[in-house]
């Protein structure tokens, strides 16, 4: 399905191969070369996406972007990178030739170097920057700059670290509340965003054979 959201639509290079069943909204531009696999899922919401050449997403992707009056969170996946199934992205830059493995996640202001590896469920938190050639380990945690991983059975470090960037004052600007009402305010920004998608326009439904042009 490719929508236009915020009068902004899709750019599929026509030797792309994108499934049938998969979501793909707003500012997005897909090069050449690119397979996007069934149930994947890609959303610009208020800044753009940019998957480059030879990039293969696979089933049950979830893509996104965000962006606001003060702050935007692109999402760029350059050349020749695997993102696994049910991996989550979003608002992050991914250099060329990485590897995501099934359920990946990588969230907001991340930076993942080239020939990176993040193996199965691994997590790289907002703001965290990996190195050229770094490697998080089956479902560890990687958070900060200098990363620092965390395993699976460290999770009261780990949350630490999470807990400082933030996140609800950097994502939502929900400043000077206490934690309790920056979770309702954030909330209520999110759901306001979310609900412009009631305007967006389906363009068409279409299959490997139909794909737009640049």
């Amino acid at each position: 399905m490719h929508i236009e959201h915020q009068k902004r639509k899709p750019i599929i290079h026509s030797s792309a191969w994108v499934a049938s069943n998969a979501v793909i909204s707003g500012e997005v531009i897909v090069e050449e070369e690119v397979y996007i696999s069934y149930g994947a899922v890609i959303i610009a919401e208020r800044a753009p996406i940019h998957i480059k050449k030879g990039t293969i997403i696979m089933d049950n992707v979830v893509l996104k972007s965000s962006g606001g009056k003060t702050i935007s969170y692109p999402l760029l996946i350059e050349e020749h990178t695997l993102i696994g199934p049910y991996a989550y992205l979003i608002g992050c830059t991914i250099k060329k030739e990485c590897f995501l493995a099934a359920g990946a996640k990588v969230y907001n202001g991340a930076y993942i170097g080239e020939e990176s590896i993040i193996e199965i469920n691994g997590t790289v938190h907002d703001d965290t920057k990996l190195a050229p050639r770094t490697r998080v380990p089956v479902q560890h945690s990687a958070t900060g700059e200098p990363v620092k991983l965390y395993p699976p059975d460290s999770r009261d470090k780990s949350i630490k670290e999470v807990e400082a960037l933030n996140f609800l004052d950097t994502l939502f600007q929900v400043k000077d509340k206490s934690k309790d009402l920056k979770y309702v305010a954030a909330l209520e920004k999110y759901r306001h965003m979310l609900f412009q998608h009631k305007s967006e326009g389906i363009i068409k439904n279409f299959d490997s054979k139909s794909i737009g042009k640049w």
